[in-house]
């Protein structure tokens, strides 16, 4: 038995065709009861998938040609889920563990964090998972034998992250195989050149207000050391320019600038252990994308400072030969109108980590009710005498379900940046996400520190809006967006 297809490329979405395809002709042609079995194993961190966990067994009948033909996506897609926490990376050889920080503490179980609020780097949890294929032939030698079970034939491992691929992307075919795959290399999202992009597709303008969380996440390393491999390769090509030694992003910078010259110090964020990030080759499939906190609250909660004033920053990453290896993106400091009231979105994108957005102008709350009632009695009629109060009787509301609807409004935003919000309108999972804050420990006088973070930076939401018009220059001139929200938690109201 062979294999004889499978993905051009090994790192996947999960909503993309996983397609493998197996052949034995020897034993379909001369042996019955004839049916491809498939293994799929994945789970943990590890580097071998085939000592995790065997999640699924496949058997499939032979088609017209004698050939077994699998696709996993369905299967897969249920392994992979968005990353909301911080956390702890790998753990070293000698059992050292490091974690993400939010202002300056590491994070626990008792103390955690939002993947949001990472103070440097974080290597992801559950955006991406390994996995590897068993494949089996059982055949009877008879027509009424009993079935046997051949070794098993292992498949090269795979990587599935929480992405969602469009019908009309274009992919890579091999010219000797078919074989088919998305190229992220030929797309600008491996890390190698100033074309290379972050896990978005947002505009590389966006603006940002002086207590924001953001994060960028990117594919954070390679296997090849060449500059381009296609066949077989886990993104198409390395990370790093062809002079970079390690096939990682090396570090984040940080620069701000006031009427186009830097004003303060450059920030760096070396890919370190430190710094909650991962600064060696793993297989391990959380090595293989990391988040990086550069809003102006992470940049703060770093320990840095804002300068006094500034216009915009730039992000930028590099590689170990100091080479530049993203495009530059900006971040242009944004005013809010007096009077308007900002709410800050934060959305599970369509390469399956997060993007941000602002709507500053005319915000509107509303809160919508669904009451239950019943008629009371009037007056007492189990005591001595009947008494009427003026409080007992009529109409009565037992239980309020309330919910609270806010109609959101954008400033007049570019074209770039009208068709990227198509993202935030179909998205699965979105939050409002509150500005930074002083943590005051309310705990005196007890033992450890007691400070109000549940629930206070992240609230979800759903997008009550059912249409998106995509608005361009030549048919609207100026655009704005207006978006409905639907908060997910009811008002709480007690009965009567």
């Amino acid at each position: 038995m062979q294999i004889i297809q499978y993905p051009l490329y090994r790192m996947l979405a999960t909503d993309e065709e996983i397609i493998f395809a197996v052949e034995d002709a020897t034993i379909v042609a001369t042996k019955f009861k004839v049916k491809y079995i498939a293994e799929v194993w994945s789970g943990g961190t590890g580097a071998n998938p085939f000592t995790q966990t065997k999640i699924a067994t496949l058997k499939v009948t032979p088609n017209n040609v004698g050939i077994g033909i699998f696709d996993f996506s369905r299967i897969l897609e249920a392994y992979v889920s968005p990353d909301y926490l911080g956390g702890k990376t790998i753990l070293t050889s000698g059992g050292t563990q490091y974690s993400s920080k939010y202002n300056t503490v590491d994070f626990s179980d008792k103390r955690p964090h939002s993947i949001h609020q990472i103070d440097k780097h974080s290597v992801n949890r559950n955006v991406c998972k390994l996995f590897g294929v068993k494949f089996k032939i059982e055949y009877a030698d008879t027509r009424t034998g009993t079935l046997s079970t051949s070794n098993p034939l292992l498949s090269p491992t795979f990587y599935i992250h929480n992405a969602v691929r469009q019908e009309d992307d274009t992919l890579a075919i091999q010219s000797t195989t078919g074989w088919f795959g998305y190229n992220y290399h030929f797309n600008n999202y491996v890390l190698n050149s100033t074309s290379g992009k972050f896990l978005t597709n947002a505009p590389t303008t966006q603006y940002i207000g002086l207590a924001d969380y953001c994060t960028i996440a990117y594919f954070n390393q390679s296997d090849y050391t060449t500059a381009i491999n296609f066949a077989g390769s886990l993104l198409g090509a390395k990370v790093g320019s062809s002079g970079a030694t390690s096939r990682m992003v090396k570090k984040i910078e940080i620069k701000f600038y006031l009427n186009g010259v830097q004003t303060g110090s450059t920030i760096n964020y070396d890919n370190s252990l430190t710094n909650g990030g991962l600064n060696w080759q793993s297989p391990s499939p959380r090595a293989q994308i990391q988040y990086t906190g550069v809003g102006t609250a992470n940049i703060i909660g770093a320990g840095n400072t804002l300068p006094a004033n500034w216009d915009y920053y730039t992000v930028i990453a590099y590689d170990d030969s100091t080479a530049v290896i993203s495009d530059t993106y900006y971040f242009y400091n944004q005013e809010v109108c007096k009077g308007f009231e900002k709410f800050r979105l934060t959305w599970l994108n369509r390469l399956g980590v997060w993007d941000y957005f602002n709507f500053t102008k005319k915000n509107v709350r509303k809160i919508t009710s669904k009451r239950e009632t019943y008629q009371q009695l009037k007056g007492t009629w189990n005591e001595e005498i009947y008494k009427k109060h003026g409080y007992k009787g009529g109409r009565k509301t037992f239980s309020t379900n309330s919910k609270e609807v806010i109609t959101l409004q954008s400033d007049f935003i570019t074209e770039d940046a009208a068709a990227w919000l198509e993202e935030l309108f179909t998205s699965p999972d979105v939050f409002v996400l509150k500005e930074r804050s002083t943590d005051i420990n309310a705990g005196a006088g007890f033992t450890g520190a007691i400070y109000n973070l549940v629930n206070k930076y992240i609230q979800p939401c759903v997008i009550k809006s059912t249409s998106y018009i995509k608005k361009t220059t030549a048919n609207d001139k100026l655009k704005q967006y207006t978006l409905e929200i639907e908060m997910s938690h009811n008002k709480r109201i007690q009965k009567a």
